[in-house]
């Protein structure tokens, strides 16, 4: 059963979409697995809150835009989520909190076909 088949009520939200929430999804250039410089205060953010808080674990998703064959966005996805996690790990998060998964480009949060839309689709979402 491919990820498509999945009914999307029992899907979880992003804990970044829950009011209230401290971990914010953090967003990657075109191709890369970076860090982007703009995410650094999101990613202390998120660090802080999970060292405050020691019995919280998430699962870290990559995600990918539309563009590339699905093998490469699985892996690019990969990369992204190990990144992020690396990144907390270094900011003292331990890594035994810290789970990854990649959805390559099947869970896209927007359709379109541009720029605007394929940007908010590469990033790292954090699940409970």
């Amino acid at each position: 059963v491919g990820l498509s088949a999945v009914n999307c009520a029992n899907q979880k939200k992003p804990i970044s979409d829950r009011p209230g929430s401290s971990l914010q999804s953090i967003y990657f250039d075109f191709d890369t697995s970076t860090i982007r410089s703009d995410s650094t205060g999101a990613m202390q953010g998120n660090a802080g809150y999970l060292k405050g808080n020691s019995n919280v674990s998430v699962t870290i998703e990559g995600n990918c835009d539309a563009r590339g064959t699905n093998e490469y966005n699985m892996a690019l996805g990969h990369r992204r989520a190990e990144a992020t996690k690396d990144y907390l790990v270094n900011l003292g998060v331990s890594s035994s909190r810290l789970r990854t998964v990649s959805f390559g480009e099947e869970k896209p949060v927007c359709y379109s076909n541009d720029e605007g839309c394929w940007q908010r689709n590469r990033r790292a979402d954090f699940r409970r």
